[in-house]
This record gives structure tokens, sequence and C-alpha cells, in this order.
């Protein structure tokens, strides 16, 4: 995200769809028919609107769909990485997606994903800052064929957080989307026709977080359609948790390839290493993969082997769930003495809808279970150990129960996952206080943030280096001398936007951009 676009664009929301390696004609969206593409989600979460999916679902393949045969194809999310702005300031926007299909002019269709549920994602963890990163949203048995238009179904309610705040506001899809009273649906009418077939199976789902607009509680969604040469780079793939139950387990441990089947008919093909953690849900040692057990398993697609590389393997335990709201992310400020904790939100899934706050508070009592990134039993103050020692990267899970008004979390579990995991994009604008150019660095006092815990008017440490992207307020490029003169002789009167990761308490920037005034 550069400030160029927060200026006048600050988040929007243009799904891109991608084909592979393929591409296809743009259009933006104004009203429920469109022509261009529109968006998807991830993170498995509901926003409250449950029942009662969109009529014509289908497993899978269905009948009238153009000729090609039947085969999987895959649906990956993803931001392209030029903006994440809606018009009217918003730093998150917590949007639940339920069908992605594909449709052609003789009434076939291809359906990509189908939860009546929903699936929910923060859009902002789609990109790190500058470029796009993609999450493995859906593989589906699907007709292959030529298809010329894309229907993407959403719930109908959003969560949005204006920049600076870290309070949501409730929104709704615009009117002229509705579907149902719970839904909405936006139909893309591809200007140019896609093709999914086996050498082509692979469709993304692209969110750029650039042309949505609110208007009132409203929401509007621009939608194009394009490709992304980022696509087979490994690394810009996400750590994402999949929960279904095994089948088709082969090879001889620790190199193990099997298909995880969810509840809404995607079959993953998961892959295990020599690093891959397998533990029980309830902590006894001893976990062990086998055909029909269910299991979670989190890690990232590998696009050179179409698998997903897991992480960690987490085998149920079959005791009933007794928790309304699981939510990971970053935890901040533990405190053993009363048994809470601050943990930023990065992965929610709640019965009881979005979440209400940037942050959340994490009430631990003296019946949460406490397991470590190897899935063993600890106890509290080993627990309350590992959280004040948690580096920026640190992913931790907790179940509980979701107290909305006091935005609270009781938890059942707390749960240290790998510091691979996804971690948490942060970005300041404020105004020049002091320049260290020696260090590297310089403060800010803060006017907008997001990702971290802040009060405006705080003091912010900006940390830069070899890898930072320096630029004028339009976006130009700026070597690091001629930025950081601008900044020393802007003191009190230069504003600075700054993109990153919080590590050790400054903002280790990616891009920085200054506005001198002149």
């Amino acid at each position: 995200m550069k400030r160029g676009f927060l200026i006048t664009v600050v988040i929007g929301l243009m799904i891109a769809f991608l084909l592979g390696c393929g591409g296809g004609g743009g259009g933006v969206a104004t009203t429920g028919t469109t022509s261009g593409t529109t968006s998807g989600t991830t993170s498995g979460t509901t926003s409250g609107t449950t029942s009662g999916t969109t009529s014509g679902t289908t497993s899978g393949t269905t009948s009238g769909s153009t000729s090609g045969g039947t085969g999987f194809a895959s649906a990956f999310l993803s931001d392209d990485g030029t903006s994440r702005n809606l018009s009217d300031g918003f730093s998150r926007v917590w949007t639940s997606v339920v069908k992605i299909e594909l449709k052609n002019s003789t009434g076939g269709s291809a359906v990509l994903f189908d939860n009546p549920l929903g699936e929910t994602v923060d859009l902002k963890v789609l990109n790190n800052g500058s470029v796009a990163q993609f999450v493995n949203l859906a593989r589906r048995s699907v007709a292959f064929g030529t298809y010329n238009s894309l229907e993407v179904t959403f719930g109908r309610d959003l969560m949005v957080f204006p920049f600076g705040s870290q309070n949501g506001e409730a929104a709704v899809y615009a009117s002229g989307f509705n579907s149902g009273t719970d839904f909405s649906k936006v139909t893309v009418n591809l200007t140019t026709p896609v093709t999914v077939n086996a050498t082509n199976p692979n469709v993304t789902v692209q969110f750029r977080l650039r042309g949505w607009t609110r208007t009132g509680n409203q929401v509007t969604p621009e939608i194009g359609l394009g490709t992304d040469s980022n696509f087979n780079s490994g690394t810009l793939h996400r750590e994402w948790e999949y929960e279904g139950t095994i089948s088709n387990l082969a090879g001889t441990a620790p190199n193990r390839t099997f298909t995880l089947t969810d509840a809404d008919g995607s079959q993953f093909r998961v892959a295990t290493s020599s690093t891959t953690k397998i533990f029980r849900e309830d902590g006894v040692a001893g976990g062990t993969l086998a055909n029909g057990i269910k299991v979670k398993a989190r890690g990232a697609f590998n696009p050179t082997t179409s698998t997903t590389v897991a992480a960690s393997i987490e085998i149920d335990d079959n005791v009933a769930d007794n928790h309304n709201t699981e939510v990971g992310g970053q935890p901040l400020s533990p405190d053993e003495v009363t048994g809470k904790f601050t943990l930023v939100i990065e992965e929610w899934e709640s019965e009881l809808g979005f979440p209400s706050q940037d942050a959340v508070e994490i009430q631990t009592t003296g019946t949460t279970k406490y397991q470590n990134a190897q899935g063993q039993i600890i106890d509290k103050a080993t627990a309350f150990q590992l959280l004040v020692g948690a580096g920026a990267d640190a992913f931790v899970k907790v179940k509980g129960n979701y107290d909305r008004a006091n935005n609270r979390i009781t938890a059942t579990e707390v749960e240290f996952e790998n510091e691979s995991g996804l971690g948490q994009d942060a970005f300041a604008i404020g105004t020049v206080k002091s320049v260290n150019r020696n260090a590297k660095e310089f403060t800010i006092t803060i006017q907008q943030a997001s990702g971290f815990q802040f009060t405006v008017g705080d003091d912010l440490v900006i940390k830069t280096d070899a890898n930072t992207e320096f630029a004028d307020i339009f976006g130009s490029p700026l070597s690091e001398t001629a930025y950081y003169n601008a900044l020393q002789s802007g003191i009190g009167v230069a504003s600075v936007f700054a993109e990153g990761e919080i590590e050790n308490g400054k903002l280790k920037a990616r891009y920085a951009d200054v506005d001198t005034g002149g």
C-alpha cells in the first residue's frame, strides 16, 4: 500500500480473477452485474448470517457445463498489492464469502467454492504491503471448460475499521447486490472467457483493496479480471488452517501425503516432512496419522508440487467443542497475575459474527488448557513466559467464549503456533518528530495506524534498512539520502507514511514516503 492511493482511495476492494498463468478482460463493477472479477475469502468464520446459502448450490460438478470432462480446480485468494484502501479511509475490511461459481452462456457452471456458513477474512492479510500473497481456499471437482461469467455470493454484512481507529463499524453490501435477506451476489461478465482444464486448474480471486466505496453504511465493490506473475513464488503463499478427514494416506514417515476432505467438499492434497509437527488435540503423546481420522492441518500451498506443505497437524480428540469463537494473532501485554493478554486479530471464526475491535482481550482461567508449538500440555507459568518472549511474528490461537460487550474472550484453550505463521502487517501515519540518520531510524507522532496497539499522539520509531523502499508523496522513488534529507528539513512539519512489521516496539519499514508540503 502506498500513500499515493491512500490519499484519494483509502481501502477498496477490486477483485481480479485469475487463472494460473492465464488472463482475461477487465472491467468495472458498479451495480449487481459487473464486467471483471470479484471477491473471495479465507479463514473459516461466519458473519453471523449463516442459514440458507444461495440457490443452485452444487457439490462441484454440474450438468450442462462446457465439454472437456471433469477434474480438480483450486481457488486462491489474493490482493495484488497495489493498494489496500477503501476510498473513505479504512484499514481493515472483514467480509464473508459463501460461494464462488463460474458460468457459461449455455447454462453450465463450475462451483469453485461453496460454504453455507461463509468463509471470513480480514482482507489486509492477503498482501505484505507491496506484492500479492496467496491463500488456497478450496480444491473441488468441477466441469472443465470455458466460462464467460463469474458469480460471488457474500454474507451481506461487513465490518470496516477506519484508519486510526481500533473500533469496527458495521456495514452491508449495497442493496443492488441483495440476494435474499442474508446474502449479496456480484455477477461478473468476463470480457474474455476463461478456460479451466488440467493445464490451467488454479483460479485466483484477487482482492485489490482499492476501488470499493461506501455511502452511509452501504459498500459497493469494484471488480476486474487480471493476472499475477508472482503466483509461482512459493514464499508468497501464506499458511492457513484446513480441517477435514484423511484419506489416501501414502508414503513413509516423516514424508507422507494424504487427501484432506473438508465439510464443504474440498479435497486438499497435503504433504508432511521432517519439520511437520504432528500432535493430538488432547495433548496425549504419540499422535499418528491414519485414514479416516479428523485433523486440522496448518500449512502453505507449494506451487511446484501443487500440495499444501503442512507445518503442523493436530489430530482431533473427538470431544465436543465448548466454545463459540476461535481467534489467532499476535499476543501483546501478557500479565500472568491477572491471567490476561491482548491478541491483535489476524484470523477469526465465531458464531457471533465479526470482531468489533482491532484486538481482543484474552482472559484465562483455572481451567484453561495451554499447548506449546509441539502440542505438549504446558502450565500457565510456562505459557505466560512464552507470551512474554513472543516476537512480532508469533502466532497464538485461542479458543473460548466471546463477550462482545466487553470485547473479551474467556479462553478454554491457548495454543502456540509456529513462528512462521501469518505475521502481522502494520502501518503508521504521523508527523516527523526527530531523525537519527546514523541509526537509519526516525520518530513520528502517530496520527493514524493499524496492526498494533497505539493511541493517537504516541511516539513511534520507524526503522529502515537496505530493503526499505523510499518515495515522495506521489510515490516517486527517492534515494535513502534524499529521503532522510527531506525528513531532517521537515521536523515538526513533514508527514510520513510507513508500512512494515512491528519488531521490538519499532516499525521496521518495507515502504516509507514523505510529504514535506512543498
